[in-house]
């Protein structure tokens, strides 16, 4: 596939991609009272907590609205879960008290609402992390006051394990929380339980296998400018992202079967392949020229593989420097044996 041809399907591939942005992640800290509580800073964007519960245990988060804002939040855990989230908001302004369980404190002055959860019968299947997750609470009200709401996550009958809260219904990204999401991802698949090993086996694979076809090439005796041991590092990287989005897709829909949603994971699955497979092909080459065709390509599969988070940050970012760097640094380099 020659350059131009290149960036016009991964640009198609990479705007499938763009409308599967969500929640954006955060992992809370030890917000295991109200005075504890995690401030949330925006009630109105989309937020995802990654929270853990251990035994009789809340966690509590806090958001500040003003009259006739909306409310928005709700309670999950991932597949493997093994209880069923449920949720208390308090305020000030709420007229009624609940019986609240005797893990959740309520602060003085404040009314509580009891939301039970519900595991239902199907998990739900989010196409960007990729993963699946039974959604147990889900509220959309407006309130009716300005003030302080509090939320808590509870498990009943002293059950532990992980839970997510999630907030708000913007989707949008400061470009500081953009830029992290890759990190985020392997934070949450270890969050679900996930063993270690699969979750970075997809960059161990590709990473081993680029360093494998190096020596390989190394041993045909071509030329070795500096800038193409970058290039194979960097394509090794994205690819591995694309390699794991596929493996996780894989390990989601094998527990509910085909989805519609499965069609937007295939994007973030696609870009990252097919960029770091163009970049791998084009370092390992004997005529390796970076003309201009080739920068706009690496240009393109830069920006391309940073939108669909591949390659932790670094690999776009050496795509994006090698389609910029002086032809002198594309140079083979003086091997003092020829």
């Amino acid at each position: 596939m020659d350059a131009t041809r290149f960036a016009i399907v991964v640009l198609a591939l990479a705007f499938l991609a763009t409308p599967a942005l969500a929640h954006v992640p955060a992992f809370p800290g030890d917000n295991t009272s109200p005075e504890r509580a995690l401030a949330v800073p925006d009630a109105a964007k989309s937020w995802s907590f990654y929270d853990r519960l251990e035994r009789g245990q809340a966690k509590y988060y806090r958001v500040t609205l003003e009259d006739g804002q909306r409310l928005r939040f709700g309670a999950f855990t991932p597949s493997g879960g093994e209880f069923t989230p449920s949720v208390v908001l308090m305020s000030e302004s709420l007229n009624r008290t609940d019986r609240v369980p005797s893990g959740v404190s309520v602060p003085e002055g404040m009314g509580a609402a009891v939301f039970e959860g519900e595991r239902p019968d199907v998990a739900t299947y989010e196409p960007f992390t990729p993963s699946v997750n039974y959604h147990t609470v889900s509220v959309d009200r407006t309130v009716e006051e300005d003030g302080v709401y509090l939320l808590a996550v509870y498990a009943p009958r002293n059950a532990s394990g992980p839970v997510g809260v999630t907030i708000g219904y913007e989707e949008e990204f400061s470009p500081t929380e953009y830029l992290t999401v890759p990190f985020d991802l392997v934070r949450i698949h270890l969050w679900e339980g996930q063993h270690p090993l699969v979750v970075a086996g997809p960059w161990l694979v590709t990473l081993v296998g680029g360093a494998a076809l190096l020596r390989v090439r190394q041993r045909d005796g071509w030329t070795r400018p500096v800038i193409r041991y970058g290039l194979i590092g960097a394509a090794a990287l994205v690819l591995g992202t694309g390699v794991s989005a596929l493996v996780q897709m894989g390990l989601a829909l094998s527990s509910i079967g085909p989805t519609a949603g499965m069609l937007v994971t295939a994007a973030f699955v696609a870009v990252p392949v097919v960029c770091g497979g163009w970049v791998l092909r084009f370092a390992l080459r004997d005529d390796f020229v970076l003309g201009f065709r080739t920068r706009i390509g690496l240009a393109v599969a830069g920006a391309a593989s940073l939108v669909t988070w591949a390659g932790f940050i670094v690999g776009p970012a050496v795509l994006l420097l090698a389609a910029v760097v002086p032809t002198r640094w594309s140079a083979p380099s003086q091997d003092p044996e020829r």
